[in-house]
């Protein structure tokens, strides 16, 4: 089985040098900058959304919130028993800004987290790049949510598991509502975990069959596009203003990063993200309603993000005009403002129905000398005893892989097929881009 952990371990991020050398900490306005010396470092900063009571300062005639100042803060390795060793070359302090430059003479090294602690408060947070001498690394904001992620990455570690999760989707699926709902909670734990795993298995099974056509270059290369888009979501979220909405956009640049990066058709990227959200979602019915709630959104948002960018590429292979690609980015900002706000997995479900309607309305004005076929086709595929309906029954509470992703091939073929027999006259870019934009539609 393909081991997506290790996509990232071999990537770093270079600072030039430009500034003058920092020995323990980085000045309140500029980023760290590597020195050039034989040790590695790690910026960081403790978020100004901690927690803790804020004090407030006067900058000219304007009040600002200072962020904790004078937080002790070292770099520690995660051993295999789920222990921290300290790796730092000494513990520093972060400045008045909450900023820090943590050095270690490791280099190549990597399962490294930072730990800041301040009388009994504490913050962790964990580094998605590999540390090299002479080089910055960044890690992303301190505060509860990256605790909670931490944790829950040196129990991955402690388990035997850490290879087969990836640590960033630990950033990326938990906010800090879903944080909450898992953090000190030792049975929520395990069950995102266990979850997680199953996610991760389902896709990495599934990017092996023969449907999607992956070849292991293009494999690598989607591994690759997503070990660079981790080092630039730290470093992203580093220079956030600790915001939901920034970590969000962040977070979303990460996907668009890798879509455009990973030499991996867009759609087939959504199709088997889809595989994944649909497993895990499947895997989590022991959470809380309200925490695997929390957590549902956080990755429908992403998939929703994905399938846009998918669809817009689907139709501009339709020879849609820019007004019709405008109207289904419209709808796919819809869809994701709808997963925003649902206050629970119905009504979730309910936003991707609307999208289907509103997808299938612009498809036929694209293709408009086949809309009356269009329609005829998809509601082939939502009738009684249909693709759709084999599908969903096919899915209903299974957490079997090979059940999972077995009922999600055949139903794209199904689809492809249905498509490919009634767009009778249409080019074969055409009858592709229907295809897919029938597809992705419909897997809600």
């Amino acid at each position: 089985m393909l081991n997506i952990n290790k996509y990232g371990n071999n990537l770093f991020l270079a600072v030039i040098i430009t500034t003058s050398f920092f020995l323990a900490s980085c000045s309140k306005d500029d980023n760290p900058m590597e020195s050039g010396g034989g040790t590695a470092k790690v910026a960081g900063r403790i978020s100004s959304s901690n927690g803790l009571p804020k004090t407030l300062s006067k900058t000219g005639s304007v009040e600002t919130v200072s962020s904790v100042q004078g937080a002790a803060v070292i770099l520690a390795q995660v051993q295999a028993d789920g222990s921290l060793k300290t790796v730092s070359t000494q513990t520093v302090q972060t400045d008045i800004a909450g900023k820090f430059v943590v050095e270690t003479n490791l280099s190549g090294a990597a399962n490294l987290v930072v730990v800041a602690t301040q009388g009994a408060a504490e913050w962790r947070a964990i580094i998605s790049s590999t540390v090299q001498s002479g080089s910055t690394v960044y890690a992303p904001p301190l505060c509860s949510e990256s605790t909670t992620e931490t944790n829950l990455y040196i129990k991955l570690v402690s388990q035997g598991r850490a290879d087969n999760i990836d640590a960033a989707d630990l950033k990326i699926l938990l906010n800090a509502q879903a944080a909450l709902h898992i953090n000190g909670n030792a049975q929520a734990e395990t069950d995102f975990i266990n979850a997680l795993q199953a996610q991760y298995q389902a896709t990495t099974q599934a990017e092996g069959n023969s449907y999607f056509g992956l070849t292991s270059s293009q494999i690598q290369a989607m591994m690759h596009a997503k070990a660079e888009a981790k080092a630039k979501l730290d470093v992203a979220l580093y220079n956030s203003g600790d915001t939901e909405d920034e970590a969000e956009n962040d977070i979303n640049s990460y996907e668009e990063s890798v879509c455009t990066n990973s030499n991996v058709n867009a759609s087939v990227y959504a199709e088997l993200m889809r595989i994944g959200v649909t497993t895990f979602v499947n895997a989590t019915t022991t959470m809380s309603a309200n925490g695997r709630l929390a957590i549902a959104k956080c990755f429908s948002k992403r998939y929703a993000f994905v399938l846009n960018i998918a669809m817009k590429q689907q139709f501009q292979a339709a020879g849609a005009t820019d007004t019709q690609i405008s109207a289904v980015a419209s709808a796919g900002a819809v869809l994701y403002s709808s997963i925003s706000t649902s206050s629970d997995l119905n009504l979730m479900a309910d936003a991707f129905v609307q999208y289907h309607s509103s997808i299938k309305s612009q498809l036929k004005i694209t293709l408009s000398s086949y809309a009356s076929t269009i329609e005829t086709v998809d509601s082939s595929i939502n009738s009684t005893a249909s693709a759709k309906t084999i599908l969903n029954a096919s899915l209903s509470g299974t957490i079997s892989l090979d059940a999972i992703i077995n009922a999600y091939v055949a139903f794209f073929n199904s689809v492809k097929s249905t498509t490919q027999v009634a767009l009778v006259g249409a080019s074969s870019a055409q009858v592709n881009a229907a295809s897919q934009i029938l597809i992705l539609s419909n897997i809600n």
